[in-house]
C-alpha cells in the first residue's frame, strides 16, 4: 500500500491541470462517463497507478469527464464486460492481437514495456536449479507458473516452456510454495510489492541471477462503441508524454523498483512474442522504457 504522504506528492506534483486548447474538446462533446473494472486485489484510489494515470490523462484530454469504479471482478470477467459496454467502458491489460481485434486499443503503452522484462519467483529450495542456467533452451527445463488466461501464459509457451495455471491469483502463489512449480514470472514493477504481501516467514524468493525479457504492453482498452473516449485518453496521454507529465510520474512510482531489481547482476534471457500485433508503436522509443533513464548501470 502507498502511504498518504505518496498520495499527498503526487497531489503536490500535478496541482490543477491547465493544457493548451482543451477547452474546445470540452465545448465540442458530451461529457464522458467513464467506467472502470474495481478489481480484485485492494487498492487505494489515490495511489494505484494506472488509475491515477487514467485521472490525468482525462484531464489533459480536456473534455468533461467523470471517473468511477464499477463492480469487483477479476481480468477476465472485465475484458468480457468490457466488450459488451454494460459495466465497465475501460481496462487496461497486457496487450495481444485477439484484444486489439475485440477492443479498441489505446496504443501507449503505459508502463513502457516493462511488464515484458519479469524477473523469477522461486523458493529458496530451488534457487540451486537456476544456478548455471544461461540461455531459453536451459530455462525451459523447468516448470512454470502463470494465469490461465493471461497473454503470457501463451507467450511462455510458444517458447517451449511448461506452464501450470490458475484462475485464481492468489492461488499461484500458494502453487509455487507448495512446490507445482518452479518460477512464476513477473515484471520487474510487481515482485517488491508482491513479496511484501507475502508472509514474513515466506520461503519464495527472486532468483538472483537470470531475468527474462519479450516484447510487451498494457494498454487502456476501450469498448469498440466509445470511440469518444478512446480519443480522449489518446489526447491525454500524448499531451502528457510531450509536456513530460507522464515521464514524472512514471519515475515517481517506478524508478526504486527497476534500480532493486538489479538487472546488471542477471543474464536477461530473450524470448519472442507472436501475438504481438503489427500496428504496436516499437518502432517509437519515447514510448518504451530507456535504461539510461534511470541513475545505475543497468542492461
Amino acid at each position: 500500500m502507498k502511504s498518504w504522504s505518496f498520495c499527498i506528492a503526487i497531489a503536490l506534483l500535478w496541482g490543477p491541470v491547465n493544457v493548451h486548447g482543451t477547452e474546445s474538446n470540452a465545448e465540442k462533446s458530451p461529457r464522458l462517463d467513464v467506467y472502470y473494472p474495481k478489481p480484485e486485489r485492494d487498492y487505494e484510489k489515490e495511489s494505484w497507478y494506472p488509475l491515477v494515470l487514467l485521472k490525468f490523462a482525462l484531464e489533459h484530454s480536456g473534455y468533461e469527464h467523470t471517473l468511477q469504479e464499477s463492480v469487483n471482478m477479476v481480468q477476465s470477467r472485465s475484458l468480457k464486460e468490457l466488450v459488451e459496454g454494460q459495466l465497465v467502458n475501460v481496462a487496461w491489460s497486457m496487450t495481444s492481437i485477439e484484444r486489439e481485434s475485440d477492443l479498441l486499443p489505446v496504443r501507449i503503452p503505459i508502463y513502457k514495456g516493462l511488464y515484458g522484462l519479469r524477473l523469477l519467483l522461486t523458493t529458496k529450495d530451488k534457487l540451486i536449479k537456476f544456478a548455471n542456467i544461461s540461455d531459453v533452451a536451459e530455462l525451459s527445463e523447468l516448470d512454470f507458473i502463470q494465469g490461465h488466461d493471461w497473454p503470457d501464459t501463451t507467450v511462455l509457451t510458444d517458447n517451449g516452456f511448461e506452464v501450470s495455471t490458475s484462475t485464481s491469483y492468489e492461488a499461484l502463489f500458494s502453487m509455487l510454495h507448495k512446490g507445482r512449480g518452479d518460477a512464476f514470472p513477473r515484471s520487474i514493477l510487481e515482485t517488491g510489492w508482491e513479496l511484501k504481501q507475502l508472509e514474513a516467514d515466506t520461503d519464495i524468493t527472486v532468483v538472483p541471477n537470470i531475468a527474462i525479457k519479450y516484447p510487451a504492453a498494457i494498454y487502456y482498452f476501450v469498448n469498440p462503441s466509445r470511440p469518444d473516449i478512446h480519443k480522449a485518453i489518446s489526447i491525454g496521454l500524448k499531451r502528457m508524454h510531450e509536456n513530460g507529465k507522464f515521464d514524472e510520474l512514471f519515475n515517481r512510482y517506478f524508478t526504486e523498483a527497476i534500480i532493486n531489481a538489479n538487472l546488471d547482476q542477471k543474464t536477461i534471457i530473450p524470448l519472442t512474442n507472436s501475438h504481438m500485433s503489427a500496428l504496436t508503436p516499437l518502432d517509437n522509443s519515447k514510448l518504451w522504457f530507456d535504461p539510461n533513464s534511470i541513475k545505475t548501470p543497468i542492461q
